[in-house]
Order: structure tokens, then C-alpha cells, then sequence
């Protein structure tokens, strides 16, 4: 007999002997908190939390962009070879991130914080270089005053040097890029910049940022001003994006057939966030955790911008253990029963160690041999990143799931146990707001036995009480 005949023909047989085990429903991997005082240094972590804690943010994807931030003065300057056998080996610190999360979620106050010391640093660029070009001018004056026989080679116009771009053309961005070590493009969205990749008469900006991700020469042909070539573009990329979007791109990467096959979306780093309750009371970001902060990157920017490029080696205890990792992803990746994409994001594994070690080495200010400490730093960060992109990944290429779990978590809380399926639209409940979502997510819940149709009223359910008992 089912539950439902049992409620409706035997009210005397307790609840605890009729409702069904409610199964689990989110099957996406499980997210860690951010494991504070372990991985970053004290300047950024401190600054993040304290953000984090103010905005009512998780810290995990404010510390990402902070850390990504860092790129924009480490780019082109400090590169890392991982393998000592393998003397070809050499990776940039550009990172790529895609922070996933929903609207309202404070993107544009913790891209502002992060970027800050950045924006001050071009400052600075920005008033030489106009120094700069007041004493070309008076140079230049000078030599077109001179007699043509007395006259030495033209002075050249100084370029300014730039850490940042944003929303700029791929041809703007090369020509930042042929000018300067590295480049930090940043976007408030990067739905955008996804579409152009999409499309079939953009495969040349596409091809751009696959060369610019991977240091590797890039020619760039321009109908008016014909062909130059980037020897060496090194970009970072920053930026925000909601679930919807990126499913689709997640999507198109499954997609054999399309562009989206090349690898180009798995080059991301993906972070995504548990929704924190608003507090009416928060701590204050105090001026100190700021400027701690903004010192660190001045330092990193000082040493680097002074010392021309550096190199980073790991000592014998670094590389014995970066051989241990690189034996666990490649048995890892030969995995018959990993699927295609999640082995496609485990080939990427390797050469994202390297650069969030480089850029962690920065941070902590170790620019000799890369210790053993500093390696396990970079594993910690990417054991613990590997979980976001496995939800993300998932979640996209299941569906929206997150209606279900939204309002599976409110029935959850006690506030429902009763309720029909007009409610769940008309009130809003978790977000849902047309009757078709309504029946959807219901739909969802009941196959899980989560909610039960109530006995004797149509379109109405009841919440198993075993829901508590759920994950």
C-alpha cells in the first residue's frame, strides 16, 4: 500500500510508519569553507574574510579574486618551471576565473576592492608616462629645430605601461599586450565575452585567447593597419557570470562538434558561493586589513617591476612532491569511470598548480626555490577549488537544479508543511514565480519523496517530516 492510501485510509498509523526515506538531492559535490590562516598570506586573507564578512559573502570567491588580482603585477614578470627533466616547461602566472553566482551577490564592490591596488599602481604608470611625454615633446622639438645634417635618429613617443583592460577588442588587447610583460583583463560580466567566442565569424578572437592563455605567439590581422604579431601574450582574466549563462557555455562545451570543444572554458578557474543569511550587524572593514592589503601588492609590484623577469624553480623536497602529484592526476586521468569533462578539467590540473604556486610564492614572497610548503599550498587551493567545479559542471549539465534545493532547504527549515502548488508561485517561494517552474521543482521533490500529495485536496502536498533526516 502507498503512503498515500495508508494517510488517507489508516489516520490512526503514525506518521513514522508510513512516510517514505526522503532521498538525497543534491548529488553535486559538496563545498568546503574556506579554510582560513592555511593558504593565502595574512595581508590578503585578512582583507578578504573582513570583506567577505561585511558584504555577508562566502570568502571563498572574494579570495579568489583577490588572488587573481595579484596577476595583474605578476604577469609577464614571473613565470615558474615546474619540472627540472623538463626544461620546455614554462608557466605564466595568468589565471583565468569565473566567479558563478547569482544576481545581487555583491560582484561589483569585491571586483573594486580587489582591483584597487592595481588602479593606484596605473596611476602612478599614468603620471610618468605623462612625464614621459613632456620631455619627448620638448626632444622632439628640439630635433625637428636641428639642421637636418645635425639631426640623429627621430625620438620615439614613449608607450605607457598598463597592468588592466577592460571590455576592450581583441585587437585593443594585443596591442596591450605587444607593449607590456602581461595584462589583467577584467569584466563585470562575462556573459558577453562568452557569446563572442560563440559565434563562427569570432573564431579568430577565440584562437586569440586560447595563444594569450598559453604565452604561445600570436599573429593579429587587421584590415586597415595589416599584420603584427605578439611574441609573447601573457593575460589574465577576471570576472563575474550567473549560473544560466554559464550553463549554456557548458553546454556548447559538450558539444563536439562546436567550437566549444576546445578546451577553452575547462582553462578556468570556477568558484561559486552558499548564500549566507543577511546580518543586520557586521563587522567593519577596518583602513589597517585595506591597507596591509594594498602593501601587499605594492611589494610584489616593487620587486618584479625593478628586477626584470624571474624564474621560479622548486628545491628537491618542491619537486619530489610535484612528481607524486602529477603520478595521482595522471592515474587519476586514465580513470575509465571519470566522465569526458571532468577528465578534460583534470588535464588542465597540472599546469594549474604550477601557476597558482608562482603566483602563492609572490604572495608569501618566496622568489628563491619554491619550498615543499608553498607547493602544498597550491594542491590545498586546487583540492579545494576541484569541488566548485565539479557542482558547477554538474549543476549545468543536469539542469537548474537550484529552484529544487532552494525550496527542498525551506522545507527543510519547518517553515512549510502544507502547502499547494499556486502558493509556491504566487508567494515566490525560493524564487519560483510561474506555475510551470512551480510544477517542475514539485515534480522534482516528489519523485524524491520530499513532499507527498495531500490526501483528499487536489494540487496540494504535505512535507515528509523525514526531510530532516535528508542531505
Amino acid at each position: 500500500m502507498s503512503a498515500r492510501e495508508l494517510l488517507s485510509n489508516a489516520p490512526e498509523v503514525t506518521h513514522e510508519q508510513v512516510w517514505p526515506e526522503p532521498e538525497p538531492l543534491d548529488t553535486a559535490a559538496k563545498l568546503k569553507p574556506w579554510p582560513a590562516g592555511h593558504l593565502l598570506p595574512p595581508e590578503l586573507e585578512d582583507y578578504a574574510l573582513a570583506f567577505a564578512d561585511r558584504l555577508c559573502v562566502d570568502p571563498g570567491p572574494v579570495m579568489l579574486t583577490m588572488l587573481t588580482a595579484v596577476t595583474a603585477v605578476t604577469n609577464g614578470r614571473l613565470w615558474i618551471a615546474p619540472d627540472r627533466d623538463n626544461p620546455t616547461w614554462l608557466e605564466p602566472t595568468a589565471l583565468w576565473l569565473a566567479v558563478v553566482m547569482g544576481v545581487s551577490t555583491g560582484k561589483t564592490p569585491i571586483l573594486k576592492a580587489a582591483l584597487r591596488p592595481a588602479w593606484e599602481i596605473e596611476k602612478e604608470l599614468r603620471e610618468e608616462h605623462e612625464r614621459a611625454m613632456a620631455a619627448h615633446e620638448a626632444e622632439l622639438a628640439a630635433w625637428e629645430a636641428a639642421k637636418r645634417s645635425e639631426r640623429g635618429p627621430k625620438p620615439k613617443r614613449p608607450i605607457p605601461e598598463r597592468l588592466l583592460a577592460n571590455d576592450v577588442t581583441r585587437e585593443a588587447l594585443a596591442d596591450l599586450l605587444g607593449n607590456n610583460p602581461g595584462i589583467l583583463a577584467y569584466h563585470d560580466e562575462l556573459t558577453g565575452l562568452f557569446k563572442t567566442w560563440s559565434r563562427e565569424d569570432k573564431a579568430a578572437d577565440r584562437a586569440f585567447y586560447l595563444s594569450a592563455y598559453s604565452a604561445t605567439p600570436a599573429p593579429i590581422d587587421r584590415v586597415v593597419r595589416g599584420s603584427t604579431f605578439v611574441e609573447r601574450p601573457v593575460l589574465s582574466l577576471l570576472g563575474f557570470i550567473q549560473p544560466g549563462p554559464f550553463r549554456e557555455r557548458v553546454l556548447e562545451a559538450q558539444n563536439g562538434d562546436s567550437n566549444g570543444a576546445d578546451g577553452l572554458l575547462q582553462r578556468f578557474i570556477v568558484v561559486t558561493a552558499q548564500e549566507r543569511p543577511w546580518e543586520d550587524e557586521r563587522p567593519a572593514i577596518t583602513n589597517e586589513e585595506r591597507e596591509r592589503y594594498h602593501g601587499l601588492v605594492t611589494r610584489i609590484w616593487d620587486t618584479l617591476s625593478n628586477g626584470g623577469e624571474k624564474t621560479l624553480r622548486f628545491d628537491d623536497g618542491a619537486q619530489d612532491l610535484w612528481r607524486k602529484w602529477e603520478n595521482q592526476t595522471q592515474r587519476e586521468l586514465r580513470n575509465p569511470d571519470h566522465p569526458e569533462a571532468w577528465k578534460a578539467l583534470l588535464g588542465k590540473r597540472m599546469g594549474l598548480t604550477a601557476r597558482l604556486t608562482a603566483v602563492l610564492a609572490a604572495a608569501w614572497g618566496e622568489y628563491g626555490p619554491v619550498s615543499a610548503d608553498t607547493l602544498k599550498r597550491a594542491i590545498a587551493l586546487v583540492l579545494w577549488l576541484e569541488p566548485h567545479a565539479r557542482r558547477i559542471w554538474h549543476r549545468a549539465l543536469s539542469g537548474n537544479d537550484e529552484p529544487v534545493i532552494k525550496l527542498a532547504r525551506r522545507l527543510q527549515s519547518g517553515e512549510l508543511t502544507r502547502f499547494t502548488t499556486r502558493d509556491v508561485y504566487r508567494r515566490k517561494i525560493a524564487g519560483i514565480v510561474t506555475a510551470s517552474e512551480a510544477r517542475r521543482v514539485i515534480s522534482a521533490l516528489a519523485e524524491a519523496r520530499w513532499v507527498l500529495p495531500a490526501p483528499r485536496e487536489r494540487d496540494a502536498w504535505v512535507v515528509n517530516p523525514r526531510v530532516s533526516e535528508a542531505t
